[in-house]
Formats: C-alpha cells, structure tokens, sequence
C-alpha cells in the first residue's frame, strides 16, 4: 500500500503515540534514562495526550505518513518558531518509525511541514535537534545551517542541542 502523507485525524491517536514511543527509544537510547523510555511512554496516557492535541486547532499543524486510517508509521508537527532564531517556523518533531526509516518518508514529512509553514507565511524555519541524536544529519542533508546551540531539559537532564535554520522555505 501506498504511504499517504496528510494532516493528523482523531483515529491517528493511539499510532501517533506508537511511533512516538518508539521513535523515542530508538533515537535516544544513549540520551536519556531508560526509565524515561520505558515508563514516560505508556501507551494509554500517550494516546489521551495525542487525542488532546488532536482535538484542538493544533491538529492541523500535524502531518503523518500513513499506510491507511489509524496506521501511522511517521508525522511531523509545526507551527510559529519558538526558538531565538530569527526564523518565522519551526518544525517541532519529526519522528519516523524505526523500521520505516530510510525510504523516503521522514523527507515526505518534512516537505508537507515546511509547505504548511509557508502557507501561513513562516517561509524560514528552524529545528532543534539533541546533540547526540544521528538525525541531526538528516537535517544537514536537507540544507540546514547550524545556527546556535543550546540546552533543552529532559525527565531533569540538560542536554546539549543544537539549533539549524533554512533562510527560506526548504520544501
């Protein structure tokens, strides 16, 4: 089946929290604590926490990749910069799962946020991406310059991140 690539519906709830939870553990294994991998994601909560988001006007500012209704496998969520960078948008979270990975859709994502950013006329964009985290490459690939560096807090921990920024929209 193909990959449809759309704004997030109410039915997306409990796989959005699926591939958050594992793009999580995936990602930062080596970042944060286990117990914040394994207890912080418990699939109920994170599945109320999803159907909230869904639920408000943020729902349209969130595009997933999906194999069909409630089968998400990817999303990306954006809205107005909220970083210091002189970037009107950012793309908060870009999460693909992990045996997903590397067919394309984490880029599909990333161009249906970026066009949704410019649409609302936030043509320049920004990500924060932990130090250690290997998408950081992904964003490089995808032209972004590094701009600053900064902390971010995680269950207690500071940890160190670094910020890049597209000048215009990347999409």
């Amino acid at each position: 089946m193909d990959v449809e690539v759309r704004t997030a519906a109410w039915a997306d709830a409990r796989s959005l929290a699926r591939v958050e939870a594992e793009a999580w553990r995936d990602a930062y294994a080596t970042l944060l604590p286990e117990r914040v991998l394994v207890h912080g994601f418990d699939a109920g909560r994170r599945a109320r926490v999803w159907r909230h988001r869904l639920a408000s006007a943020e729902r349209a500012r969130i595009v997933v990749a999906a194999d069909g209704p409630g089968q998400v496998v990817g999303y990306a969520t954006h809205g107005p910069a909220r970083l210091g960078t002189r970037a009107a948008g950012q793309v908060y979270e870009l999460y693909v799962l992990p045996e997903r990975q590397n067919q394309g859709l984490g880029r599909r994502l990333w161009t249906a946020a970026t066009a949704g950013l410019a649409a609302a006329g936030l043509g320049s964009v920004c990500v924060e991406v932990l130090d250690g985290n290997p998408s950081r490459y992904f964003y490089e690939a995808l032209g972004g310059r590094l701009a600053a560096r900064g902390t971010h807090v995680f269950a207690g921990h500071r940890l160190p991140t670094l910020i890049y920024v597209w000048a215009a929209s990347p999409a």
